[in-house]
């Protein structure tokens, strides 16, 4: 263990197993914060729509991209899924991740969901 005498730096080293250390610094309150930097790049591969048919979240996309959108029963048929992990993933994945504006309409009683400008 190794301590500075000016309360810049303190660090320590941890040892977690045979030949395999890790090394934690920790700022003293007297010294400036440091600026956060952006490891991961803006773009990232999670935002990727997925193209392959063969996902259920691709062929949930292909359902709700056509003029008339689905209805949920028409969304469980397709991927098997119960009705709370549908609106789940519309929320969730669709909306939220991939960014993807969804419309939720009732006709006649029966709630359609569609992507926009599909």
């Amino acid at each position: 263990m190794r301590t500075a005498t000016n309360k810049k730096v303190i660090a320590k080293s941890v040892k977690l197993a045979p030949n395999k250390t890790i090394v934690k610094k920790a700022i003293a309150t007297n010294s400036k914060p440091k600026e956060l930097k952006l490891t991961t790049p803006l773009t990232s591969p999670a935002l990727v729509i997925p193209t392959s048919p063969k996902t259920k979240q691709s062929q949930l996309i292909a359902l709700l991209k056509s003029p008339n959108g689905a209805t949920v029963q028409d969304l469980m048929k397709a991927t098997g899924w119960q009705a709370h992990s549908i609106r789940g993933v519309i929320s969730g994945v669709i909306r939220k991740r991939l960014g993807l504006t969804v419309i939720s309409q009732k006709t006649d009683g029966i709630q359609h969901y569609r992507i926009e400008g599909a």
